[in-house]
């Protein structure tokens, strides 16, 4: 009751900052949006510029120093902790930010909140669909539909078709969004062939892959590599670096290394599976030092050219 008295009322017009590029961030938009309908709803991201401002709720972002909140939501480990706020959910041991945000709200969201678990621990039910034929996980449809957009226009609509029409709704919606994704994941095929046969080859069991400037972390292209690459148990672990950072990797049945503690070495956070750092191929000797000690045999793909 003491939790229920401090949320406002259904038909307040709370101001909401929650993260613009993944799965959970839009599903922590839509959980707002099904309990505050006329909620204010702004992006940012931790891998952009400083953010700033008041807000009635930060969800699956870092409470950076110049920002302020009532209730502060996340759940990444190692994440920043800088900005004032008078309560905040953290617990890095969840697997999204929706699921501790949907038990804050007191809100019954349980598909909403098993897609966000399932994209940000990468546990799809289905493999990655290359089109929108047969069977496959409605978490792929919000993933797809995310990946594809760049305004926070379009996030926003996302977010609202998730909050009242579910998965089905944002397929409906973002076909079009989503048929560019699957195609960038069809192109990508050609080089999952190329470096598994290189793995093979070489006998090795981890991936540095450098991308082309055009690519972001978590990039649908880079990501349909690596767990490709997993699937086919070629290799363990994979470090991707692209414009503006590096995204650290490691297959689900590999407990060699944590990705989150490298990360961190390198003024980085995330996960134990998954992580990033601020740095860029300067560090590449250095990153694949940390491979090695780990007992891997790392190989090094340049698909920049």
């Amino acid at each position: 009751m003491e939790r229920e008295e401090k949320i406002p009322p259904r038909e307040a017009r709370i101001k909401v900052l929650t993260d613009f590029e993944d799965v959970d961030g839009v599903t922590c938009a839509a959980l707002i949006l099904k309990r505050f309908p006329n909620a204010v709803i702004e992006t940012g991201s931790a891998k952009g510029a400083p953010m700033s401002g008041k807000y009635d709720i930060i969800v699956d972002l870092p409470l950076e120093r110049s920002l302020e909140a009532h209730t502060w939501v996340d759940h990444h480990f190692a994440t920043v902790q800088e900005g004032k706020c008078e309560e905040k959910i953290y617990d890095s041991s969840a697997k999204s930010a929706a699921s501790l945000l949907a038990g804050y709200l007191g809100i019954e969201a349980s598909e909403l909140v098993g897609i966000a678990n399932r994209a940000d621990s990468v546990s799809y039910l289905t493999d990655a669909p290359l089109d929108f034929e047969g069977d496959y996980d409605p978490a792929w449809n919000v993933n797809d539909a995310v990946k594809a957009i760049s305004s926070s226009e379009d996030f926003i609509e996302i977010a609202k078709a998730l909050a009242f029409e579910g998965p089905e709704g944002v397929k409906r919606k973002f076909k079009a969004e989503i048929s560019h994704t699957r195609g960038l994941r069809r192109g990508a095929e050609k080089a999952v062939q190329m470096i598994s046969q290189k793995a093979q080859e070489q006998k090795s069991d981890a991936l540095i892959l450098l991308m082309p400037p055009v690519e972001r972390r978590g990039s649908t292209v880079s990501g349909h590599i690596v767990f490709s690459l997993y699937r086919r148990g070629r290799i363990k672990a994979s470090v991707v670096f692209y414009e503006g950072g590096c995204w650290i990797n490691l297959s689900r049945n590999f407990y060699g290394l944590d990705a989150s503690e490298i990360a961190k070495r390198y003024g980085g956070g995330g996960h134990r599976v998954s992580a990033g750092a601020p740095i860029g191929t300067e560090k590449l000797e250095d990153i694949k030092l940390e491979l090695e000690r780990a007992g891997l045999k790392p190989m090094i793909i340049d698909l920049r050219k």
